[in-house]
C-alpha cells in the first residue's frame, strides 16, 4: 500500500455519545477510541466487528454526517457516498423523487441524473413502487434503492453498510456482480458485513473494530480466524486475548457448552500437508496436561480438501477448560498446533 494514493485519512479519532438514562440524567458513552487507519485509492476495506462495536459509527464519520470529538478525518476527494438500508431517504418522497436527491447529495447535477433515473429504476426491480412513497417500502426494497443509487452514480469512495445481506437471493447475485464491475473499474470500497465469505472474496483489507477500538487489522486470511473465535468465547463473556494457529494448520473452535466450572468444546484440527493426528495433547489453564484421541466425522471439510486423506476425521472432541472468578486461560496444543489465551 505504500505506493498507493490516501483518499482518506482517519486520525486519533474519537466520537462520544450523550445517552439519556431519564429525563435530567445522561451518561457519555465512547462510541470510537482512538482509531487510526488510511483509505488508499481504488481498493476494497472490509471492516468487521459485533453488533454495537462501532461500525455504523465509523461509516457516518467517513461520510460527514458526524464530526469526530478528538481526531481528524482528512478526505482527499469530494465524493463519498453511503449505501445503507437507512440510506438517509425521505420517508414521503417517491423512489424516484429520493434518487433525485441522493443525486444530487453525491454532487451530480439534476439534469445528469435524469439522464440515468430510468436504468436505476429498472436495476431496482421496484416496478411501480418506484413512483410511492418510500415509507411504503420494506426493507429489502430499501437496500434495493440504495444500491441501484449508488451504483449508477458512481462515487469516488462508496461505502456499504450491510446492503448486500437483504433482499432475494437474485437481486443479491445481481448486486454482487455490479459491485465486483464497479470495484474493476478503480472505485474506492469500504464494505461493513457480518458475511464472512462476502468479505473475503471482495475485500483486499479488514479492519476489525471491537468496543470502538481497532483489535486489528490485515489480509482476511490473518483476521477471520481469530475473529471467529473471538466470537464464539465472547457469547460467555470471556475475551480472546491472543490466538495463534501454525501455518500449516486448519483449527476451528465450535460452538461451547458451560457445565459447572467447565468450559466445554470440540475442535476441527487438520494439517495441510496431509499429516496424520491420531491425537491431541492440551495444556489447560490449572496446568492439566490433557489428552484427546476421540475423532468424529468432518465431512464438509473433506469436500472442501478433497486431496487430504485426513479431512474426512479432523474433529476432536472433548476440550475442556476450567473457569473461575478470576478466569484466565492458557491452552497449549501440541506447542506448535495453536495457542489460546483467554481473560
Amino acid at each position: 500500500m505504500a505506493n498507493q494514493k490516501k483518499i482518506i485519512e482517519i486520525k486519533n479519532v474519537g466520537v462520544t455519545y450523550k445517552e439519556h438514562k431519564s429525563l435530567f440524567k445522561s451518561e457519555k458513552y465512547q462510541a470510537l477510541k482512538d482509531v487510526s487507519f488510511d483509505v488508499y485509492k481504488g481498493e476494497i476495506l472490509g471492516v468487521i466487528g459485533r453488533n454495537g462495536a462501532g461500525k455504523s459509527t465509523l461509516l457516518r464519520l467517513l461520510t460527514g454526517i458526524i464530526k469526530p470529538n478528538e481526531g481528524e478525518v482528512i478526505h482527499h476527494t469530494k465524493s463519498v457516498a453511503l449505501m445503507a438500508l437507512a440510506a438517509g431517504f425521505d420517508s414521503n418522497l417517491s423512489g424516484r423523487q429520493n434518487t433525485i436527491i441522493n443525486g444530487m447529495l453525491i454532487g451530480y447535477s439534476k439534469k445528469e441524473i435524469l439522464l440515468k433515473i430510468e436504468k436505476i429504476k429498472i436495476f431496482s426491480e421496484l416496478q411501480d413502487f418506484y413512483e410511492k412513497p418510500v415509507k411504503n417500502y420494506s426493507s429489502g426494497m430499501r437496500a434495493r434503492l440504495a444500491f441501484s443509487i449508488t451504483i449508477y452514480m458512481s462515487p469516488d469512495v462508496l461505502l456499504i453498510d450491510e446492503v448486500l445481506s437483504v433482499g432475494d437471493i437474485s437481486f443479491r447475485q445481481k448486486a454482487e456482480q455490479a459491485l465486483e464491475e464497479k470495484i474493476s473499474s478503480d472505485i474506492t470500497v469500504i464494505l461493513v458485513s457480518h458475511s464472512e465469505a462476502l468479505v473475503s472474496r471482495l475485500a483486499e483489507r479488514i479492519v476489525w473494530i471491537d468496543g470502538g477500538k481497532i483489535r486489528k487489522q490485515g489480509l482476511p486470511s490473518e483476521i477471520f480466524p481469530e475473529y471467529n473465535i473471538n466470537v464464539r468465547f465472547s457469547t460467555f463473556g470471556l475475551k480472546v486475548k491472543s490466538f495463534y494457529v501454525h501455518s500449516d494448520y486448519i483449527v476451528i473452535i465450535e460452538p461451547l457448552t458451560i457445565k459447572k466450572n467447565k468450559l466445554m468444546f470440540n475442535a476441527i484440527i487438520l494439517n495441510k500437508n496431509g499429516k496424520e493426528l491420531n491425537k491431541i495433547t492440551y495444556l489447560d489453564c490449572d496446568k492439566n496436561i490433557n489428552k484427546i484421541t476421540k475423532v468424529s466425522p468432518t465431512p464438509g471439510l473433506a469436500q472442501k480438501y478433497p486431496k487430504n486423506n485426513n479431512a474426512n476425521n479432523a474433529r476432536f472432541c472433548g476440550f475442556e477448560l476450567t473457569i473461575g472468578e478470576a478466569f484466565q486461560a492458557n491452552c497449549f496444543v501440541n506447542d506448535a498446533i495453536f495457542f489460546l489465551h483467554l481473560t
